[in-house]
């Protein structure tokens, strides 16, 4: 009998997560055999074959981390991993989520990649802020390329702004996009399983430009139109996820596309328990491929 690990990132969660919780009850629920693993308690072998301690060929994860070289390790020893590493390694690298859907002419605001740079950012940008300024106006928003629950997203007022948050990136990647004024504080979530949306909910913040709960960001249930709804597919689909939660500002522009969107806020608002839809979509794609 195959086991159903959960794997989960054991550098920045001792204990496991709200969403590693839920997605654990719902295999029990269906009869699995689950595995609760931290990345840090797994043992990957890569000579002389690939091999990852203590899942083995045949089992499945479901991926809950970043770790992309473990994800890969697991692909390449049998394992089933949902979502994919090439997946998960899209949508964690914002400049690549942005890449991928802007090749196939999907609405999102007008982005800006920053030039790579090592350990101090310095003079070879001025070039590069000096044209987003051109280009984007103030204020704009700086995102760094990795980062989650909107901690990692800033917006710049100001030149002087502008710069104090470039500099201070030193070597780790960024974007600069533009502001979304009718935007501000408020989207929309769509999450994806499968081939549909599942659930939807509208995230607003009167007091922060980002709509995040963890930023104080009220959460209520929406019902999308089906214009969202083909759109939040879509994108999961060119980035290759079996799941996922789609971020939309308003005019139908795509913010952010994340391979582990939280669940408790929109399970608690719309009734929808998130995580049985995706062990069951889990459950019904291993049925298919045995």
């Amino acid at each position: 009998m195959k086991t159903y690990f959960v794997i989960y990132n054991g550098f920045w969660n001792t204990t496991p997560p709200d969403p590693v919780r839920r997605l654990e009850a719902a295999l029990l629920r269906a009869g699995a055999r689950v595995c609760v693993l931290k990345n840090t308690e797994c043992t990957v072998t890569l000579a002389p074959i690939v091999s990852v301690d203590p899942v083995r060929a045949g089992d499945v994860v479901l991926f809950w981390d970043k770790d992309t070289r473990l994800a890969r390790a697991l692909e390449s020893a049998g394992v089933s991993v949902y979502n994919s590493a090439a997946a998960v390694a899209l949508c964690d690298d914002k400049s690549e989520t942005h890449r991928v859907l802007a090749e196939h002419g999907i609405p999102m605001p007008k982005t800006l990649l920053a030039p790579m740079t090592y350990v101090e950012v310095a003079e070879p940008i001025e070039p590069f802020l000096t044209a987003a300024e051109r280009e984007l106006g103030f204020p704009l928003v700086v995102k760094e390329c990795f980062g989650s629950l909107g901690e990692q997203v800033y917006l710049a007022k100001t030149r002087e702004q502008l710069h104090t948050l470039a500099y201070g990136m030193r070597h780790r990647p960024f974007l600069l996009q533009e502001f979304i004024r009718e935007a501000a504080g408020e989207d929309k979530r769509l999450y994806v399983v499968g081939d549909r949306v599942v659930a939807a909910m509208k995230r607003v913040n009167p007091s922060d430009f980002r709509a995040n709960i963890a930023h104080g960001g009220e959460a209520l249930a929406y019902t999308p139109t089906p214009e969202e709804e083909a759109l939040a597919v879509r994108c999961c689909r060119l980035l290759g996820l079996r799941f996922g939660g789609v971020d939309l500002l308003c005019g139908g522009l795509v913010c952010e596309v994340n391979s582990n969107a939280q669940m408790a806020g929109i399970t608690a608002c719309t009734g929808v328990d998130v995580a049985e839809k995706i062990v069951e979509e889990v459950l019904r794609l291993e049925e298919r491929r045995n």
